[in-house]
């Protein structure tokens, strides 16, 4: 056997051997690519200045306009639950509905105690508490204690003239002390009466409020994000029934890094996005500013106003949104085609072509539409970037100009 025929066999076992494994694919020839091998010009556009207004991109969480956990005012075991999760409310609309039996009778006893204070003082329902010298029982005391009183200084006059003899002038006197403290009594007796008045009502109006506040309603108008109670539990002023939240508008907290701290301020625009809807831009409004600067992130804390009134594209709280505050400014920045950004996992690459190779470019993109991309940082004005087939591109490519273009891909 000649050496040729040897190496003949020892190839062909060799590729038995590859093949042998189970489910092994079929060998195919790979040709690497060679970044030194000079490429076709590719399709390519050149980027342009634009002034853009000048932003502060930040992140942020939606938040409600108001939150409130729902409480009762007063203890009770639940009846009804009137509402439920998506649950729209106006302003005091009921939410939550309590046992109110006690608490109605209670206010039967409090509007029985009240009647028999107003029968004391001899006023009509609705009345106002009298002064105690207009009340008939003190104004017949007063009357017996004047009489008395004018029958002793008649008395003691008589006396001095020996008319009266001293057992009669005492018992004058006794007369007049006798009236003079059944004045007082009767004094005190109608002012305890009209206190007792004023207790019975303040009484009767607490019976009442807790009637009335059986049924716990809406502090706001919203809409219910959670439910946290069922009938049959019986619930305290630390129960927590409902969440209520408003909606419209919505807020979103960002922080400033100090350095831009002079360049925000109340009023200013802010362009909101969402991942849920990535092409519609929320207008908001900066409304309120910290009045200090965190000392462990060097931040300041601002939030901005977002109008959530339409129904087609309604935000919810706890949403993450991305923010763009329009410090009123303009600066200029690169526009490429739309085609010229290769974003993958997250990151976008543009390929420069300068100097005849190709250059990968990291850039951040400020804003784009359906074919152009301003780009903030990366690409500058008059760079060549390509525009097709950018996934055969890679850094470092060497260009033939002269060379003619691959057909595109089938």
């Amino acid at each position: 056997m000649t050496r040729q025929h040897v190496l003949s066999l020892v190839l062909v076992s060799l590729l038995g051997l590859a093949g042998c494994g189970r489910g092994a694919p079929a060998v195919a020839a790979v040709t690497p690519t060679d970044e030194s091998t000079p490429i076709a010009m590719p399709a390519h556009a050149t980027a342009e200045a634009r002034e853009v207004p000048a932003t502060l991109s930040l992140t942020g969480t939606l938040m409600p306009d108001e939150e409130s956990h729902v409480s009762p005012l007063v203890p009770g075991r639940v009846v009804e639950v009137l509402v439920e999760r998506g649950t729209v409310v106006a302003e005091g609309d009921p939410l939550v509905r309590l046992r109110d039996t006690d608490y109605r009778l209670q206010l039967s006893s409090a509007r029985a105690q009240l009647d028999t204070a107003r029968a004391r003082l001899g006023i009509a329902e609705g009345a106002s508490a009298p002064r105690p010298e207009d009340t008939p029982e003190v104004a017949s005391a007063r009357a017996q204690m004047e009489l008395n009183d004018a029958s002793l200084e008649r008395a003691e006059a008589l006396a001095g003239r020996g008319v009266f003899t001293q057992s009669q002038l005492d018992e004058a006197r006794a007369r007049a002390a006798s009236s003079r403290a059944a004045y007082a009594t009767a004094l005190q007796n109608v002012r305890g009466s009209i206190a007792a008045l004023s207790s019975a009502s303040t009484t009767l109006r607490q019976a009442s409020t807790s009637v009335s506040e059986s049924i716990i309603r809406a502090p706001f108008a919203g809409e219910i994000a959670d439910r946290a109670v069922a009938p049959g539990e019986y619930v305290t002023a630390a129960s927590h029934l409902v969440t209520l939240v408003r909606t419209d508008p919505l807020r979103i907290e960002v922080r400033i890094p100090q350095e831009q701290l002079f360049q925000v301020h109340e009023g200013q625009a802010v362009e909101v996005r969402v991942d849920a809807a990535p092409d519609h831009v929320f207008p908001a409004t900066i409304r309120y500013i910290s009045a200090s600067v965190d000392a462990a992130s060097r931040g300041l804390a601002v939030e901005a106003v977002i109008p959530n009134s339409d129904p087609a594209l309604r935000l919810r709280p706890g949403m993450f949104a991305n923010a763009r505050i329009l410090l009123g400014t303009t600066e200029t920045m690169a526009v490429i085609p739309g085609t010229a950004v290769l974003t993958q996992a997250g990151v976008s690459r543009v390929f420069i072509l300068r100097d005849g190779r190709v250059v990968e470019s990291v850039v951040s993109i400020a804003s784009r539409d359906t074919e152009t991309v301003v780009v903030s940082r990366g690409v500058a004005a008059g760079d060549v970037v390509a525009t097709e087939n950018l996934e055969s591109l890679a850094d470092g490519m060497t260009i033939d100009p002269s060379a003619a273009p691959a057909a595109p891909p089938g």
